[in-house]
């Protein structure tokens, strides 16, 4: 029986293969930093234009994904689904797009709505859609606006932080802005009790049509708005007030935890308004009798003495 030959073993001369090295930290096991993702975001922005990249294409391609999308498509989202082209080039391909759809014309504008770009119907024709599909445009009482524009400039802030600036209780009006998806739980602030934070959601800036919340007008915006519709002198000096930089997370409402602590707080807000007028049970109308008048003989007024 013949014996298989084996390999020699490399000798002192020959140096064993070198295994080829990891190409990323993926490769070596580890976790990409933060400091990296930064980079890699840094390098899309600055990164050469795709060479041969037909735009006119790439704008057709992105009017029909535009028409199918039920949400705005994420920039980044559409680069990918374009060919890898960079921000330069999705630019020029939005500006095509917005020449073919021109606002004084044109029943559809493409925007940039929620940090993604979208298909809208002009607002000049608002009204004619709205008979389409026969609905009325949704009211805010005024608490809940309040709650509103607190949590929207302010955020993220707890629901004792927004009762502080509105001094009422604010229960009703977190559940229905919650409910309407506009306001949502972006976490727990790192106090005793663990209170959960308040911010905008993505529908509020669909809503709203916001590209960000740097869109949302400055307090300097807003007062001379007032002092051109009610013919007021806005004061000078007064400090501008600047929106927080809030993190993009996919954070998760509070689900039932939530509900039913806004719940709970709004029928405690009711019981007490309705405890004010109620009588105690152990007290006896001779009681009562005598109380009344008391009261009416201190609040009658003294005879004259003739």
């Amino acid at each position: 029986m013949e014996e298989t030959p084996k390999p020699n073993p490399p000798t002192a001369s020959e140096p064993p293969p070198a295994a080829d090295p990891p190409t990323g930290p993926q490769a070596s096991g580890e976790p990409i930093s933060v400091d990296e993702l930064l980079r890699l975001a840094s390098e899309a922005e600055t990164e050469p234009p795709e060479p041969g990249a037909d735009l006119p294409r790439a704008a057709s391609i992105l009017e029909s994904l535009l028409l199918v999308s039920t949400e705005p498509i994420p920039i980044e989202k559409a680069r990918q689904l374009l060919g890898r082209l960079n921000l330069a080039q999705v630019r020029e391909v939005l500006a095509l797009l917005r020449a073919k759809y021109p606002a004084d014309s044109s029943g559809i504008l493409v925007e940039e709505v929620a940090k993604g770009i979208q298909f809208r119907t002009n607002p000049a024709n608002q009204e004619h859609v709205r008979r389409l599909f026969d609905v009325k445009p949704p009211r805010f009482s005024r608490a809940a606006l309040e709650t509103l524009a607190i949590i929207a400039y302010k955020q993220p802030l707890t629901r004792q932080e927004i009762e502080q600036i509105r001094g009422v209780d604010c229960a009703g009006s977190l559940k229905t802005l919650m409910d309407r998806r506009l306001v949502k739980v972006i976490g727990k602030k790192d106090v005793p009790g663990k209170p959960f934070l308040f911010g905008t959601s993505r529908e509020f800036m669909e809503t709203f049509s916001l590209g960000s919340l740097s869109d949302l007008p400055s307090m300097r915006d807003i007062e001379d708005f007032l002092a051109a519709s009610t013919g007021t002198r806005v004061e000078e000096g007064r400090p501008a007030m600047h929106l927080p930089a809030i993190p993009d997370g996919e954070i998760e409402q509070g689900g039932d935890e939530l509900a039913a602590s806004l719940a709970e707080a709004g029928r405690a807000a009711e019981g007490a308004s309705a405890a004010e007028g109620k009588i105690p049970s152990d007290v006896t109308e001779a009681e009562l009798s005598d109380a009344a008048s008391k009261a009416a003989g201190e609040g009658s007024e003294p005879g004259n003495g003739d």
